[in-house]
């Protein structure tokens, strides 16, 4: 059987008259709510975001496997501006998040903003009226001084090349993409991966289905989660006393910009001693002397993303649980055959197979000045200003746009420190100038990035999602979250090029705020 794939929504309908928009962001999670809150409180009243599915949440609506949550403690993976005492857990879980961020939608009056099931499919400049075009199905067109893509990049599944999986007669399906109304209960599950999804689902998967195999290409550092629940009296507390709630926030951030940050550095003092922790964690939880040897991993700790997990380890102890290194050879109707040969029955796969960062940076055909594709412009590589403005598109912004992506911190604080910078550039742009990075400065930016990106883990000789197939490093950020949220606290104005919009462009144009 072909994967399966969620079915689309259909579009929503749109307002009938031709006004021109302040801001049109494409997202309704984190980033997008964001946006909207800060754009409300700068007064600007007139935009619109676009969101393709028919929830608020971005990430945390798509992706509903079993065991799916935060690797990020709550107090910290939340707004500053909306701490929440009510976290259920150290960690949260997948549904209480994508109701904080539906909630801070409702109370932030982001809601009546936003439009269902509208997929952007074209972004384009126009010239002659100096304003973003913005398709969706159904033939509706907006028009917007500046747009905002706030879509993230854990969006687009990456679904390998298995031979014979459009052969496979049982349901196969992308963690992403969860089937709810498949029951695993008694069936013989294949699990295509091993990393952060596959870490969270497995445990859940191995309590009720009769079989679970694992397929392994690379092994993971997982460290403990040490995740319990809140109590009624520490909810209690923090709703009584906010500075307590901040005090918890503040704690977390100096947690991870003091032990976190130093061990991502090419030569960090502590990584030896962190990776003898992990892998002695491993061994003490783990059974088996020959499955602890699978586990262990042959690169340096960071070179991938480290995982954390209290529940992983002690599900492969299973009986019913077994971990597969021989990789997937092709699949049959009812099963799967290894690459040593093997054949295994199974009812049902589900891809943990994670998600293709270039491809979704490039999801929107977005066309900027002189009719330049974002695509071809980055058909080398992908470099963004501050990881938010590319020369030659002006007047727009991606929140976490190429080299904003993080190892040692909350995405939600970067979010932040990115919607920080963008207002500002829409502020000082208004309805009458536009402002794009300058090119060499752009581009001297992204030497600086990709030299300091040299001095960290990332840069081993593991392979990662965190770099492209020339080994470029596209996603994450070289520095702390200090220096990330200092860096954009205050425009540059020499770094930019400023355009005033003719007469022209500026009469085809409706009142509004901005």
């Amino acid at each position: 059987m072909n994967v399966q794939v969620r079915p689309s929504v259909a579009g929503a309908e749109q307002s009938s008259d031709n006004k021109i928009l302040d801001v049109l962001i494409v997202g309704a999670g984190f980033s997008g709510v964001c946006m909207g809150t800060k754009l409300l409180e700068a007064g600007i009243n007139e935009f619109v975001i676009l969101e393709k599915t028919n929830g608020v949440g971005g990430t945390w609506y798509k992706n509903r496997y079993p065991g799916a949550a935060c690797d990020v403690p709550s107090h910290f993976y939340c707004f500053s501006f909306a701490p929440n005492p009510d976290w259920s857990r150290i960690y949260s879980p997948q549904k209480e998040i994508q109701a904080y961020i539906e909630k801070c939608a409702n109370d932030f009056g982001v809601t009546p903003h936003i439009q269902f099931g509208a997929s952007v499919e074209e972004i384009v400049f126009d010239e002659k009226t100096a304003l973003w075009t913005v398709s969706v199905p159904g033939e509706k067109v907006f028009r917007a001084r500046h747009i905002v893509l706030g879509s993230g990049g854990l969006n687009t599944p990456s679904i390998p090349d298995l031979k014979g999986l459009d052969n496979f007669e049982g349901p196969a399906f992308h963690t992403a993409q969860w089937q709810d109304d498949i029951d695993l209960t008694g069936k013989r599950v294949a699990v295509i991966g091993s990393a952060a999804s596959a870490v969270q689902a497995v445990p859940q998967i191995a309590k009720n289905a009769e079989k679970v195999v694992m397929f392994q290409r690379t092994p993971n550092y997982i460290s403990p989660r040490n995740d319990r629940a809140y109590t009624e009296e520490e909810k209690k507390t923090f709703r009584k006393s906010p500075w307590k709630l901040r005090l918890q926030r503040l704690k977390i951030f100096w947690r991870f910009e003091l032990l976190l940050s130093p061990l991502f550095k090419k030569k960090s003092r502590i990584r030896g001693r962190a990776t003898a922790q992990i892998v002695g964690y491993m061994r003490k939880v783990i059974k088996d002397p020959g499955l602890q040897e699978k586990l262990v991993p042959n690169f340096e700790l960071g070179c991938k993303r480290i995982l954390i997990s209290d529940d992983f380890y002690p599900a492969l102890n299973r009986k019913n649980v077994d971990v597969n290194t021989d990789g997937v050879g092709y699949i049959e109707e009812n099963a799967i055959v290894d690459g040593a040969g093997q054949k295994i029955d199974v009812d049902v796969i589900v891809l943990a197979t994670g998600f293709d960062l270039q491809k979704q940076m490039v999801s929107i055909d977005l066309r900027g000045q002189g009719g330049i594709s974002l695509k071809a412009k980055w058909a080398r590589e992908a470099t963004a200003y501050n990881g938010s403005m590319v020369n030659g598109f002006p007047n727009a912004y991606f929140v976490t746009g190429p080299n904003t992506g993080v190892g040692s911190t909350s995405i939600v604080f970067m979010i932040e420190a990115q919607i920080k910078f963008i207002m500002q550039c829409i502020e000082k742009a208004g309805k009458g100038v536009l402002l794009q990075p300058k090119a060499d400065v752009q581009a001297a930016q992204n030497v600086k990035t990709q030299s300091d990106l040299q001095e960290t883990v990332w840069a081993g000789s593991c392979q990662s999602w965190y770099k492209d197939e020339d080994g470029r490093i596209h996603t994450l950020y070289p520095h702390t979250a200090r220096r990330f949220l200092k860096e954009r606290s205050r425009l540059k104005m020499n770094d930019f090029e400023i355009t005033q919009k003719t007469n022209e462009q500026i009469e085809q144009e409706s009142p509004s705020v901005c």
